[in-house]
């Protein structure tokens, strides 16, 4: 039986869907059609530059899910090939990647976020890499907590008796264990991606604007000073924010 969870989930997919297929991406101003009326062509209206609210919506929400996915993947594989340096080097995880995991874990990953961006700059490679830094070290302990475990079953200990160098022994018997784990730290970080990403673009910077348009936090920047002239222009950036959260936030069964 379909629940009522995953209809929804399809709806909001399917009214971001549809958007992009329907609207040209809102990189244009047309001030003939500053907070046009509500009609066919603008079924949501328009906001103050004359941009389109449900083309904002589309493109935003869909900007942020596609930049949100391969940001996620790269923190996971970066996290990995520092447990495979560590697993094959032990003495580089007590020296180095503990303790420098230990001092990420304590500090608020949007905080480190934040500080990457304004010490690098603007730019989509600069968000990739503060997210990175932001959540490496999270991913980084559970990783650890899972290779523990694995490296003290029966296979590894007759891996190691028979020969086996650290690095096989990770790539056949570790790595393979970690994968739910991976698989789980993938789902489960993704609303957290796309909040930082809604954060960074509230406050101006935002990645593919010259192709997407403005991303979901610029929108409601932009839209918060005239909320009573155009509200669905404040509305519609708030429910792609909250649409993607909760979509991507998977129940367990």
């Amino acid at each position: 039986m379909i629940s009522a969870g995953n209809v929804l989930r399809f709806l909001f997919a399917a009214l971001a869907i549809a958007g992009v297929l329907w609207k040209n991406p809102p990189t244009e101003v047309f001030l003939e059609e500053s907070f046009c009326s509500v009609t066919w062509n603008h079924p949501f209206g328009c906001d103050r530059l004359g941009r389109d609210v449900y083309g904002l919506f589309a493109y935003g929400t869909v900007a942020t899910l596609l930049f949100s996915l391969p940001s996620r993947v790269l923190t996971l594989v970066f996290t990995s090939l520092i447990c495979l340096f560590q697993y094959s080097l032990p003495f580089t995880g007590r020296l180095f990647f503990t303790p420098i995991s230990s001092v990420f874990v304590s500090v608020p990953s949007l905080l480190i976020a934040l500080l990457t961006v304004h010490a690098l700059g603007n730019g989509p490679s600069v968000l990739v890499v503060a997210i990175l830094l932001g959540d490496w070290a999270f991913s980084y302990e559970t990783l650890q907590s899972k290779i523990r475990e694995t490296d003290g079953s029966g296979f590894v200990l007759a891996s190691a008796y028979f020969g086996a160098s650290r690095a096989n022994v990770f790539r056949n018997h570790i790595f393979p264990a970690s994968l739910p784990v991976l698989k789980v730290l993938f789902t489960t970080g993704l609303p957290g991606v796309v909040m930082t990403l809604a954060l960074f673009s509230y406050l101006g910077v935002s990645a593919g604007s010259d192709w997407f348009g403005p991303g979901l936090g610029e929108q409601i920047s932009f839209a918060r000073d005239y909320a009573y002239s155009a509200p669905l222009a404040l509305v519609m950036p708030i429910l792609g924010i909250v649409g993607l959260v909760t979509a991507l936030n998977v129940e367990k069964r």
